[in-house]
């Protein structure tokens, strides 16, 4: 079991006000979820949803969502937009749970997804602890598709973290 520890900077605080709606429901959704099985599956639907409308073109868009050609705040954005912000939509969901540990393998592999540093080391420690848990996570992400569709997706948004961090830190740097 590794403890999680209160994320800095939430997202609630940080995020407009217009969506800070949309992002309880998503974590309320999530946590309706009996177990992390559960849980998990949810939010790869999710965000993969939400991953396919932003590739739609912008006037699909807008259409689906009953809007009318004056719903010019959504020009200009589209996949890669949304796939950078996926991060932020795990890490608001996860905020949302308010849960204390990380304590299996889908709840440690949707939160290393997160935006949040604190929750990405609470499932780095769970998965050192002791080597079956890092087993039953890596195991985890090759066998599960959705997931594995949701990382493919969240690599652009990993390359220009990182490579803003420059060299200096490694994602399994010590403590």
């Amino acid at each position: 079991m590794a403890t999680i520890a209160t994320p800095a900077r939430s997202v609630f605080e940080t995020s407009p006000e217009k969506l800070r709606p949309f992002l309880h429901s998503l974590a309320g959704r999530v946590s309706g979820g009996a177990n992390w099985l559960v849980r998990k599956k949810t939010v790869c639907d999710l965000l993969l949803g939400l991953d396919a409308f932003f590739a739609l073109p912008a006037e699909e868009r807008r259409a689906l969502m009953g809007a009318g050609e004056d719903a010019s705040s959504q020009d200009g954005t589209g996949p890669e937009d949304f796939r950078n912000v996926l991060p932020l939509y795990v890490g608001a969901i996860l905020e949302g749970l308010k849960e204390e540990a990380v304590t299996g393998p889908e709840q440690a592999a949707i939160y290393m997804l997160s935006i949040h540093p604190e929750h990405q080391m609470a499932a780095e420690e769970w998965m050192l602890a002791d080597p079956r848990n890092g087993k039953a996570v890596r195991r985890m992400m090759r066998s599960d598709r959705r997931y594995r569709q949701l990382m493919e997706r969240m690599a652009d948004h990993w390359k220009k973290t990182r490579a803003g961090q420059g060299s200096s830190e490694t994602a399994s740097s010590p403590r």
